[in-house]
């Protein structure tokens, strides 16, 4: 297959939301993170490159399932890696599979994983000169901006504006999710929280990189899921992305399984 030209990301709205099985109003507010995109022909696939708070770019989209979805995945992806910044691009066998990736020389650098389980309280104190409070507490998008940049190196994540982090955006419930401050008043963990009946969900809790050897992990999510049980809560679903070996384990220590695991695969370091 020749190599595939670039497509303004508008015009390859409406493929990419007929891949994803969406609207294409409701990838329209990605527009500014897109940087490019590339069409296959007979509507075989199309990607799209998204910024990320990395230096990587995240893949979007892919090739559709068939006999040519392997040889028009790796077309796109050349297309895509052709201005040499690095990118990033989720394992999933029905649009991207993980053997195309690796067949390209990409490396598998991370992962996203759904945990599911009883609602656990992990036995944490907060770790000292830090304060652990309920995220309705703190509304200054400054600090609430600081706590959830604590995610910004982790492999997966995408870039937040102020409507991703006003109070209860989302449909999140701050009276559930916690956020870490330190001395200086500044935010630095967070544990965002949505509540559906008897089950808690949250993203593994974000902490500033050099907050990482201590306890705080689990004091947030120990806050967040004390708060939820006093709802009634009995059951957890956590999203991670980006965790290290350590966090996995350590997940794992608290009876939680893993029902979902996506690979995460870099082009090169970034």
């Amino acid at each position: 297959m020749t190599r595939l030209p670039a497509t303004p990301p508008d015009a390859a709205l409406p493929a990419l939301a007929d891949l994803l099985g969406c609207g294409a109003d409701d990838l329209r507010p990605l527009l500014p993170q897109l940087t490019a995109a590339w069409l296959a022909a007979d509507d075989a696939g199309v990607i799209a490159l998204r910024r990320t708070p990395r230096a990587d770019l995240e893949v979007l989209g892919g090739a559709r399932p068939g006999p040519r979805q392997a040889e028009v995945a790796a077309a796109l992806l050349r297309a895509a890696s052709a201005s040499g910044t690095p990118l990033s691009a989720y394992a999933d066998d029905s649009l991207l599979p993980g053997s195309t990736l690796r067949t390209l020389g990409w490396q598998h650098a991370g992962q996203y994983t759904e945990w599911h389980g009883p609602l656990p309280t992990p036995e944490m104190s907060v770790p000292a000169g830090l304060r652990v409070l309920p995220l309705a507490a703190v509304s200054a998008l400054t600090v609430r901006r600081e706590a959830q940049g604590t995610y910004a190196d982790r492999l997966g994540h995408t870039l937040v504006s102020d409507t991703d982090i006003v109070p209860d955006a989302h449909g999140a419930d701050d009276r559930v999710g916690y956020i870490a401050l330190d001395g200086a008043g500044r935010g630095v963990g967070i544990c965002r929280a949505w509540l559906d009946g008897d089950t808690l969900t949250v993203g593994s809790p974000g902490v500033h990189p050099d907050l990482r050897h201590t306890a705080l992990r689990h004091a947030l999510l120990r806050a967040t899921c004390d708060a939820a049980h006093l709802q009634g809560v009995q059951r957890l679903v956590m999203q991670a992305w980006g965790d290290t070996p350590a966090e996995t384990q350590a997940d794992t220590d608290l009876g939680l399984q893993a029902v979902t695991v996506t690979p995460i695969y870099l082009s090169r370091p970034a």
